[in-house]
Formats: structure tokens, sequence, C-alpha cells
């Protein structure tokens, strides 16, 4: 009796220490079958999710490498020597993409944001964009070498949604030419993401580290470009690692929890995100701790039905198994459907585990043929020790990226590709993804245009000897242009010489053949007086009258004589000033006023006035040949070129002080004026309106070469048709001392 009692006294505590039991074990096993099926869903999104970014890298890549080739094959410069805009738009032209599905537009444009588009869905055209933000910071950051994923945006010409990469375009020297851009379809991306949404009734997106979503699946043209910038998630995976997994309520607009799994795109600012809602993924997980309860509640009640319930529990675990074989499943259909060649190795026994049909076509095997065997077993590699390259890249990275790959094909010949791989685990081993992209007809373009670089080469070094000869024949034809100028300024000079001779000449005619008759009628009349005193009939008369025709004659002789010496003397001061550069102090006002009687010869014999109003008190230390030659050659150009059918005209010269280290000549006319083409020319040597007339061509620039290079002034001209002619010239009081006239004409 009290056995039994102390038996029914144990049965309350052991009941309870077992229910105590039976509960922590379901609560625990309701605890760990979460977290296996959030693991299970974590190790499925990331399957998902490497092999979607395994398509977006490809793809980012493809458009990468056609800017790259595009932009190797534009011209540096056209043949004219600068760099034309429709060089490139031709080259642009003349591009294709109907190899590419993904790649909708092929597009240059200029530093003014006019883009010219190729496509194969449209003819080629033109339209701005600078509307858009990703070309408005390439072009206003030329220095930016990098590649820029711009904003999605619908396409003018069909609506359809594409992704814009672009990158700045140089010629020559580094120059900024403007930008390369090509579109990649939002489409491309939204089918096959579409997909595999739909497939797992999940959400697939992906979006840019900048903030704004590019494609999102289930698929709305609502989600293309929405901005996520102030997103918290996007801030924590900016700093988190290249791939993982999070839960969240409300991102990308979700308005239910999900577990998301990303990754990121290595080279490019892109993120791909997978995501299931946490009811979908966790509703066998519900039912099964539903059963848990019911389970723990029956064994409470009836431990005999614990049997039944585990039974229960197993077989439900069964199918929580086969659904995870099943999703696995779908992720191998997904593999197997991959438009890039794509190949699972198992990395210890390096030996395919499984491989997709576009591989198969690519190296022209059956895949009973490759599966079980190893690359060294097929012959793959054509360099086994770029293989073992490979392979220590990926045991040391985690990944590989090896451009230049050559792969053997089943038939014996050789593929250039790209080969990318990365480190994954399947089904709890370490395995390798490989993809292998034909590259092999890309190369073979690049070899050619390398060996067009080469003899376009050749030809620049012909070119260029060819201009080097022609450039030395130029420098001695310019040197004996040179000697010819001199000479003929030479000539100018002495022939301006020449004439002031044979106007002074013509002067001096009157005076001293007035002289001469003066002289010849006193002669006379002494004879006759001479005979009237030895004739003893000189009368008072007569000798007064003799007395005063001598004073007469003696007044007029006096006058002429005074003013011939006059023009002599000043003629001889001018002469020797103009025949030589010597240096000497002067009176402006005085040898202006010798040079002028020297030239009036020259304007008497025309009906033309020259007048001057000269400042007195201007002491010069300078050349008075180069001005008085200067002067001379704006009278003489005036008297040719400013009255031509006219027939009377006014010149004047003026001078005056500025300061007390510069003073002003001015000349003025008021012929016919000068035209704006005659007066940008006027200087040039050997420029004249009067060609074959008696021009030279060279007064002017005789006249701009002494004020410039000897007296050291400057010169100005103001004229206009029929408005005369106004030279203003402004000197130094004291001349530079580094140059001579002979130095000038030279």
């Amino acid at each position: 009796m009290s056995g039994r009692l102390d038996a029914r006294g144990l049965l309350p505590p052991i009941v309870g220490l077992m229910v105590v039991a039976i509960v922590a074990q379901s609560w625990w096993a309701i605890e760990q079958d979460r977290q296996l099926t959030l693991n299970a869903e974590k190790t499925n999104g990331l399957v998902a999710v490497r092999l979607l970014e395994e398509l977006a890298t490809q793809t980012l890549q493809d458009a990468v490498r056609k800017l790259d080739m595009v932009a190797s094959m534009a011209p540096p410069r056209s043949a004219g020597g600068t760099w034309q805009e429709a060089d490139f738009r031709a080259l642009i032209a003349r591009q294709t993409l109907q190899e590419t599905r993904q790649l909708k537009a092929l597009q240059f444009i200029n530093l003014e944001g006019l883009s010219w588009i190729t496509s194969p869905d449209y003819p080629a055209h033109q339209e701005s964009v600078m509307d858009r933000e990703h070309v408005r910071y390439l072009l206003s950051h030329p220095d930016q070498r990098q590649v820029v994923i711009g904003h999605p945006f619908a396409s003018r010409y069909d609506s359809q949604l594409v992704i814009p990469v672009a990158r700045n375009l140089y010629a020559a020297g580094d120059r900024h030419v403007g930008v390369i851009s090509t579109d990649i379809r939002v489409s491309y991306f939204g089918d096959l993401y579409a997909r595999v949404a739909k497939a797992n009734n999940a959400s697939v997106a992906l979006f840019a580290d900048e903030g704004f979503v590019i494609v999102r699946s289930p698929f709305e043209a609502r989600y293309a470009d929405r901005n996520i910038a102030d997103s918290a998630v996007l801030a924590q995976l900016r700093g988190g690692p290249d791939e993982g997994a999070f839960e969240d309520t409300s991102f990308l607009d979700d308005e239910f929890a999900r577990l998301y799994t990303y990754r990121k795109i290595v080279g490019f600012p892109v993120t791909t995100v997978y995501g299931r809602d946490l009811d979908s993924i966790l509703l066998d997980w519900r039912e099964r701790t539903r059963d848990r309860i019911l389970f723990t509640a029956a064994t409470v009640s009836l431990i005999g039905g614990l049997t039944v319930l585990l039974l229960v529990y197993l077989r439900r675990l069964r199918r929580s198994t086969a659904s995870l074989r099943e999703n696995e499943s779908k992720f191998v259909g997904l593999f197997q459907r991959s438009p890039l060649p794509l190949v699972l190795v198992h990395r210890a026994s390096r030996r395919v585990i499984e491989v997709n049909d576009a591989w198969l076509q690519l190296f022209g095997y059956a895949a009973q043929e490759v599966l079980s065997r190893t690359a060294v077993e097929l012959g793959l590699w054509v360099d086994p020790r770029a293989q073992q390259e490979v392979i220590d890249s990926l045991n040391t990275d985690g990944y590989v990226d090896r451009p230049d790959a050559w792969l053997r094909h089943r038939d014996g010949h050789t593929l250039c590709c790209v080969v990318t791989g990365r480190v994954i685990e399947s089904a709890g081993e370490s395995c390798a993804l490989f993809s292998s992209l034909d590259v092999t007809q890309q190369r073979q373009m690049a070899l050619e245009l390398r060996g067009f670089n080469q003899e376009l080469e050749q030809r620049v070094q012909q070119r260029t000897e060819s201009l080097a000869q022609t450039n030395r024949e130029l420098v001695a034809a310019l040197d004996s242009l040179k000697a010819m100028q001199t000479e003929l300024i030479r000539s100018e000079k002495m022939a301006a010489l020449g004439s002031l001779v044979a106007g002074v000449a013509h002067e001096l005619n009157t005076p001293i053949g007035t002289s001469f008759t003066v002289a010849s009628a006193l002669q006379d009349q002494t004879r006759q007086l001479q005979r009237d005193v030895q004739a003893g009939g000189l009368r008072r008369s007569a000798f007064e009258q003799y007395l005063a025709s001598s004073a007469q004659g003696v007044d007029i002789l006096m006058s002429t004589l005074r003013r011939a010496v006059d023009l002599i003397g000043s003629f001889k001061g001018v002469a020797v000033d103009q025949s030589s550069d010597q240096r000497r102090r002067f009176d402006l006002r005085q040898m202006l006023q010798d040079l002028l009687l020297t030239l009036q010869p020259m304007c008497r014999k025309t009906p033309f006035v020259l007048s001057s109003d000269l400042a007195t008190g201007i002491e010069l230390d300078s050349y008075p040949g180069a001005i008085g030659q200067v002067v001379t050659n704006c009278v003489t150009n005036a008297l040719m070129h400013a009255f031509e059918g006219r027939l009377r005209g006014h010149m004047q010269l003026r001078t005056r002080a500025l300061d007390d280290d510069l003073f002003e000549i001015a000349f003025t006319d008021d012929g016919i004026g000068m035209s704006d083409a005659v007066l940008r020319r006027v200087f040039d040597p050997f420029f004249t309106t009067k060609f074959g007339q008696g021009g030279s061509g060279l007064g002017m620039h005789i006249v701009y070469k002494l004020v410039t290079d000897v007296l050291g002034g400057a010169i100005h001209l103001d004229s206009a048709p029929d408005q005369g002619l106004r030279v203003v010239i402004v000197l130094p009081r004291t001349a530079p001392s580094v140059r001579t006239q002979a130095d000038c004409a030279a």
C-alpha cells in the first residue's frame, strides 16, 4: 500500500518531468526546424543570386567590352589633321549589335550633349541627351575614366526600358571629345528574373549602389528607377560583405517580411537580390510546429500515442526534404537554361558535377562525355600552366577572372575564352562554378587592328619625313625672300631720296635762274657805265639810275641766293639723316620744318596742300633719319593713293607732347580713305592697291618697321571709305638703342 502511494507520489513529478522534457524537446525541435528551414532557404537563395549575379556580370562586361572595342577603333585624327565628330559617327554607324540580345543601342555623345545613336531596332538618328544624369556627370568630369551606369529610362523611339552604360572618350593627347554609351535592355534581365520569381514565388531585383532600382520582378514599370537611396538596408549593404542574407519588412516597397539573399557584382556598383516572403518560407514549418504542439499535447495526455505521432512527424519531415529537393531541382533547371556556358566542378576531385547545354554546345561535347571527368582527361586546357594558375587563384581568392584562356574544342581547334569562376557550396561540398565566354573573334579583330595601327604609324613616319623635307625647302625660300625684301627696302629708301633730290633740284632752278638773270642785267649795266665813263659822257641821272638798279638787283640777288642757301641747307640735313642711321639730339620742330621745306616741291606740282602744326620744345635723342623717312613715306603714300579722282585735297602734319617721356606725330588727309580689308593689310610687305602702277607695297611696311623696331613706338591707323585717313604715331623722346635702321631693313 505504501509502495503504491510512493509510486503515485512519484508519478506527478515523473509525469511533470516527462512533460517538461517533451515540451523542451518540442520547443527545441521547433526552433531548430525554423533555423534549418531558413538556412536551407538562404543556401538556395545564394545559389540563385549567384547565378543571377553571373548573368548580370557577364552582361555588364559585354557592354564594357563593346565600349572598349569601339573606343579602340576610333581614329584619333581625321584626314584634315583634326579630330572630327563625323569620324566617330561613321564608326558608330558601322557597328552591329545583332550578335548580342542584351545590347539595344550604341551611341556617341559630343561635348554639347548631342547623341548619335545606332540600333538594330531603329534607324541611326541623333537626339539631345543632356537631361540624363550620367551624361552630365561624365561631361562635367572629363578625368573620370571608369565606366558609369546610368538610371533606367524609356527609349524615346519605342519606349522600351534600357540601362545605359557609358564612359568618357578621348582623342590623341588625352583630349576629351565626348562620351560613348551603350544601352542594355531591361527586358533581358526582366524576362529571366520574372521566370525565377514566378517559379519560386519570390521577388528578384537588381539595383545600383547609388540608390536606384534597375529591374524588379514580378516586373512592374513603376519600379524601374525607383529611388531607394534613403533605405537603411542599402546603407547597411554598402559596408557589408560581398554576399549574404537579411530580413526586412519594407525593402523595395514590399508590404510583408521577406528573407533576402544578395550578392554584389564584382567590378560594378550593382547588387542583385533574391527574396521570398517569410510566410511562404515558414508555411511548412508552421504546419510542422502545429503538429508538434498537437503531438506534444497528445503525448502529455496519452503516452501511448507517441509512436504514432512520431511516425507522422517523420513522414512530414520527409515531405519537407522532398520539398527542398524540388526547390534544388528548380535551381538546377535555371542552371541548365542559362545562356552562359556554365560548368560545376568538385574542388577536391576536380571532376565535373554538372554542365549546361550552352557549355556543351560551345565545346562540342555530349553530357555523358563530360560528367565525372576532369579537365585534364578532356584535354580542355591548351596550356596546363594556365589551368594551374586558375586553380591557384581560386584557392587563394575564392574567384578567378581570366580574360585570355585558350581552351580546346572537342574537334581539336582552340578557342580564346574569358573564364570566370566562383567558389560555392553545393550539397555540403565545396565546388567551383565556371563560365567560359568565347571571345576568339574579338581577339582576332584586335590583332587586325594592331596591324592596321602599325601600318598607319609607318605612313605617318613617311609623311613626317616628306613634311620635314618640304619645311627645309620652305626655310630656304624664306631666307631668299628675306634677302630680296631687304634689297627692295633699300631700293625704296633710295628711291624716296632720289625723289627728294629731284624735287629740290627743281625748286633750286627758280632762285638760281633769277640770280643768273639779275647778275646778267647788272653786268650789262656795269659795262654800259664803264663805256660812258670812258667816253666822258656819264651823266648824273644815268649814274643815279645805275645805282638804283644795282641796289634793286643786289636785293633780288641776295633774296634768291638766300632761298637757295636755305633749300640746300635743309636738303643737306635731310639727305644726311635719310641716308644714315646716326643717332643724335635734335629739336623735332626744326627737323620737321627742314623736312617739309624739301617736301614742298613734291606738293607744288599737285593741287594738294600740305600744312603743319608743330609744337615747340620737343627735344629728342633719337634717329632723325627714321622719323624723316616715316613722315616722307606718309606724304608720298597720301599723294599716290589718298586723292585719286579728286581735284583738291588737304594734308596736315601735327605734333604734340603727351608727357615728359612721350610725344605724338599725327598725319591726316581728307582723301578717299580705306576699307576694312585694306586697313587690315596696309602694313603687310608688298601689299599695294597700285600694283603695276608704280606702287611697291613697301612704303607703309617700312613705316611700321621703323616706328616699332627702330624708334621704339607704336602706330595706329583710323580710316573709313570717303572719311580720309588719320595716322597716329606715339614715340619716346629717347629712342631705344637696341636696333638700327639697317637691322630693321634686314
